[in-house]
């Protein structure tokens, strides 16, 4: 498939890393405040600290977790204890993401007190420019998915990242990982999709638009609808509505090689960072 969205001229690597860190703690906000509506015996919590953000959205829930501390300057000692105590306080794992714009002291901090990295990411950009839209197989239709439909989306997508070599029983589905996806997709500024295989539900995904900046995230297929354009018809979708939004580029996210990742070098995306999550298990 060829690439609509040809190259033009972007801010330098720092700037576009600087954009990637604003929008992941505007996801990361929006997500844990989505959690309060999904469960409002949660606790939500939200502080700002050394340049980024540490979140709380339910103790053992990936989205409890620290965005872009320690991106602006030094870090001392004391700050990387102020993380620990708002996790802790809260009977929570201590999580904290370092990305290439983190003092790299602070990771050095966190291997002498014992923490292990792990969830290694790759990131992804794209400059976006309005053009022609790219065309998806008939067979395949991307709607919205609207908030009475909040746990079929749910259920769908987060059984499709589940599913490796059999389908999943989404009845089986931990209560966290629904409460997870919930705000994944339902966030404010998130845009949630069905993808549609001859008429059935086959998978599912996200948009997030922030000012001129946009994420395509939280991306899955059931295992039944796989190899036959789902993830594409998604991708090229979401391309075009961000493109629709008045989006300048687009940033998606990978934690290994495969399809997801040739997807996005097929419409063109380039490799921009590398980010980790370091743990101290409570």
């Amino acid at each position: 498939m060829s690439n609509s969205y040809p190259r033009c001229d972007f801010p330098n690597r720092g700037l576009l890393l600087e954009r990637l860190q604003e929008l992941s703690v505007t996801m990361l906000r929006a997500a844990t405040t989505a959690m309060a509506v999904r469960s409002p015996q949660t606790g939500l919590s939200l502080a700002d600290l050394a340049g980024g953000c540490m979140a709380f959205s339910g103790t053992d829930v990936p989205l409890s977790r620290a965005v872009g501390v320690g991106t602006a300057g030094s870090v001392a000692e004391d700050q990387v204890k102020t993380v620990e105590s708002f996790y802790k306080s809260r009977n929570s794992a201590v999580r904290v993401v370092i990305s290439e714009r983190t003092d790299p002291r602070l990771s050095a901090m966190l291997n002498k007190r014992g923490y292990e990295s792990g969830d290694f990411m790759q990131n992804w950009w794209l400059p976006l420019e309005r053009k022609a839209g790219i065309t998806a197989s008939e067979d395949i239709e991307i709607v919205p998915a609207v908030l009475n439909q909040a746990d079929l989306w749910v259920r769908t997508v987060a059984a499709g990242f589940e599913e490796e070599d059999s389908r999943v029983d989404e009845a089986r589905i931990p209560r966290r990982a629904l409460d997870t996806f919930y705000c994944l997709g339902f966030a404010d500024g998130a845009q949630p999709f069905f993808a549609k295989h001859k008429g059935v539900i086959a998978g599912g995904g996200v948009l997030h638009v922030t000012g001129e900046t946009a994420s395509i995230r939280t991306t899955s297929c059931r295992i039944e609808h796989r190899n036959k354009g789902v993830q594409r018809a998604l991708l090229a979708f979401r391309l075009n509505a961000a493109a629709r939004a008045g989006c300048r580029f687009v940033f998606s996210s990978t934690d290994k090689p495969g399809p997801s990742s040739r997807n996005l070098q097929r419409f063109g995306f380039d490799t921009l960072s590398t980010s980790f999550t370091m743990s101290l298990p409570h």
